[in-house]
């Protein structure tokens, strides 16, 4: 501990620390991530709360996961009896470090000061950061995960977009409908017909970045739908593809390329590519590389139907 740490610590928590501590888990820069309580506060007071959760980052992370109803989705979706005894362990760490000679009040419940259930999920999150067997931080884990990832389901006339656990919003462009608008006069498209076709799906997706920003750190993008299988199997080369492959961004420019300078009548000789999807196979490179470029991934996974 430095007076750098007690400094920044007192501007996280907003007021004067209470009882002793200790940083236990930092963010990559150093700032101070979870506090380890002392069980007893200045005055004798007892702490049942020995993790807690002070990174502004994860803070209002889990601070939303609770908004979006995460206090009953954990204790519904974890065993009962797991929990109870994740709560004893965090006790008996807990109540382990009170001097030997104390003979005064002593905090009681577990994680957060509750015998059973799931009371506040910063100090569940904060436990399992510092170590702790906690399956309600494995929970969170899995549910931070899934909000770091993106499903676009890729339909004829629009594109729909669905952000972490809730958020859905949508792209009023689809292949066909984005083929009409820029890329039906010529054969193959003019590159200012391309950068227009690219141009349209980043700024509507530049619009869902605006109302949820959280799009902007997604970790994993999904596509499915039709053109998405056929860009699938132009990509392996074959009619029949694992259900769901890896698609690298420079395979995607790469794909991007050959069939936005082919004519469709050779274009129509690419191994894999349904015949049907000719026509549109350009407009969901544009969509799907738009979203690999906006997004800065380096892969995506494709799914086919």
């Amino acid at each position: 501990m430095t007076r750098s740490d007690d400094d920044r610590v007192r501007e996280l928590l907003g007021r004067e620390p209470r009882g002793d501590y200790d940083v236990v888990v930092r963010d990559p820069d150093g700032d101070p991530v979870v506090l380890r309580n002392a069980p007893l506060l200045g005055d004798g007071t007892p702490m049942p709360t020995r993790y807690w959760l002070v990174g502004p980052e994860e803070t209002r992370r889990i601070g939303r996961l609770e908004a979006e109803g995460g206090v009953d989705a954990a204790e519904a979706a974890v065993d009962a009896a797991e929990l109870a005894a994740a709560h004893d362990r965090y006790a008996a760490e807990r109540d382990a470090a009170i001097p030997a000679d104390h003979a005064g009040p002593r905090p009681s419940g577990g994680v957060g000061g509750t015998r059973q259930g799931v009371k506040c999920l910063h100090a569940h999150w904060a436990w399992h950061l510092a170590g702790g067997n906690d399956p309600v931080g494995r929970w969170i884990a899995d549910a931070l995960a899934r909000e770091r990832t993106m499903v676009v389901a890729v339909a004829e006339q629009e594109t729909s977009v669905g952000i972490g656990l809730k958020t859905t919003a949508s792209i009023p462009w689809g292949p066909e409908s984005l083929t009409d608008r820029w890329l039906r006069d010529d054969d193959p498209p003019r590159p200012e017909a391309l950068t227009n076709a690219l141009g349209t799906v980043t700024d509507h997706l530049d619009d869902i970045i605006r109302e949820h920003p959280e799009a902007a750190s997604i970790e994993t993008l999904s596509l499915v739908g039709p053109s998405i299988s056929a860009l699938a199997r132009l990509e392996v080369g074959a009619d029949h593809v694992p259900d769901d492959i890896e698609l690298h961004r420079d395979d995607a420019e790469e794909i991007f390329r050959i069939v936005a300078t082919e004519p469709a009548v050779d274009r129509a000789h690419n191994p894999g590519l349904p015949s049907r999807h000719v026509e549109t196979i350009v407009a969901t490179c544009c969509i799907v590389l738009a979203l690999m470029r906006r997004l800065h991934l380096d892969h995506v996974r494709l799914g086919v139907a």
